[in-house]
Formats: C-alpha cells, structure tokens, sequence
C-alpha cells in the first residue's frame, strides 16, 4: 500500500529533476536564439586612432556585431568559443591597450558580471558590462580585484559613473572588474524567464510534487 512517506520520497526525487532541467534550460536557452554571427580571433585589434589605444580578445570568439561608438568599441552578444552569449560590453582605452581574457555573466538570480583583462600602458580605460543605465548601481555593488585578490575600493585607480561605467586610471598588468547582484536589484531588460527564474522553478516544482501526489494517491486506491 502506498503511503504518504512514498509519495514524499517520489515526490523529492522528482523534484531534484526538475530543478536540474529548470536550471539547465535557464542556462542554455539563449544559444536557441540563431543569429548571424562574425568571429574573431587573438590576432584582431580593434582599434581607436583618436585615443591611441586599442582592445584585444585573448580568445576566439563571435558577437552579433561591433561598432565603434564615441571612441568606444560596442560589442553585443559576446561570445567566446562555444560558450553561450554573454552579453553587451562596451570598452575604451586611451593611450593604452587592452586584452580581454574572459567576460561571464550570470542570470539565473539577477545578474553578476565578471570581466578580466590586461592593461598596457599607463592611461585610461572605460568598460560598461550592459548594465540598465536607468537604475544606477553603487560602488559597494563593484570591485576591482588585482593580482593576489588586492580588493581596490573606488577612488584607488577606478570611480564608478551613473550610466554604470567604470572608468580605470593609471591601472596596469592584469586585473578583473566584477560586479554582483544578488537579484535586489534585476535588469528589467532581460526576458521574463530570467527576471522571474526563482518564481518560475517553484511553480513548476509545486506543480508537479502535486501531480505526482495525485497520481501516486489514485493508484492506490486502485
């Protein structure tokens, strides 16, 4: 005779499925959406002559398009290898050069973004991860993470600006820019799916311990 114990029991091991499927479709949704896409390899410099500077990949990738905008390289929808989509990023260099190492996002509970790169030259850089522009973020939501896990607070070699651009000083060698959110504060920008993930999966959990209750409960009646 089945029990409720049984249906609980059936109930968790479905719902551990469940959850791994949820997650895995959240994750690898966006490389369902085909776009044309151009490559790029270590070798191509994207340059900008007006401020001496120019931005490099240290991997092959693709993106949807790149355009120079107001003396900045516009990058959207990055993507390295066979990774999925990364996202917008929008980068400068002024009298300096800089090589992009990795850019990773992560959308399941809001949105973090973790860009590393090398600087040569002492000059000036700007990089904006794709950000809503209309909620600004506060410097405590950023960090600036050196060699050897050095956290440089704002104001030493890096500020934050309102249209969420960091902007990097007299900053060498390599380093990441990070930023984290832990879904307070979610980018009404991206698909429903992802703005309301946490909803969605207990949705879909509830419904189907319930089924499986259903179910486990009318065949034993039978």
């Amino acid at each position: 005779m089945l029990t409720l114990k049984t249906c609980s029991n059936t109930a968790l091991t479905g719902l551990g499925i469940v959850i791994l499927i949820a997650v895995l479709f959240f994750y690898f949704y966006p490389n369902a959406q085909a776009q044309t896409r151009q490559s790029f390899t270590p070798s191509d410099s994207f340059d900008i002559q007006s401020q001496n500077g120019s931005i490099r990949f240290a991997l092959n990738g693709t993106f949807s398009s790149a355009t120079l905008e107001n003396d900045a390289w516009v990058f959207n929808d990055l993507r390295f290898n066979i990774s999925r989509p990364q996202g917008n990023l929008t980068v400068s260099a002024e009298n300096s050069n800089m090589t992009i190492f990795s850019y990773q996002t992560i959308n399941f509970i809001g949105r973090s973004e973790f860009l590393r790169v090398e600087v040569e030259g002492l000059g000036r850089q700007t990089v904006n991860l794709g950000l809503n522009d209309s909620k600004p973020t506060s410097g405590s939501e950023w960090s600036v993470v050196t060699p050897g896990s050095v956290f440089l607070a704002e104001g030493e070699g890096w500020k934050l600006l309102p249209d969420n651009t960091v902007v990097l000083t007299n900053l060498t060698g390599n380093f990441s820019i990070v930023h984290y959110n832990l879904g307070l504060n979610s980018d009404e920008n991206l698909p429903f799916y992802q703005k309301h993930s946490i909803i969605i999966i207990t949705a879909i959990v509830l419904a189907f311990t319930v089924t499986v209750c259903v179910v486990i409960n009318f065949r034993g009646r039978k």
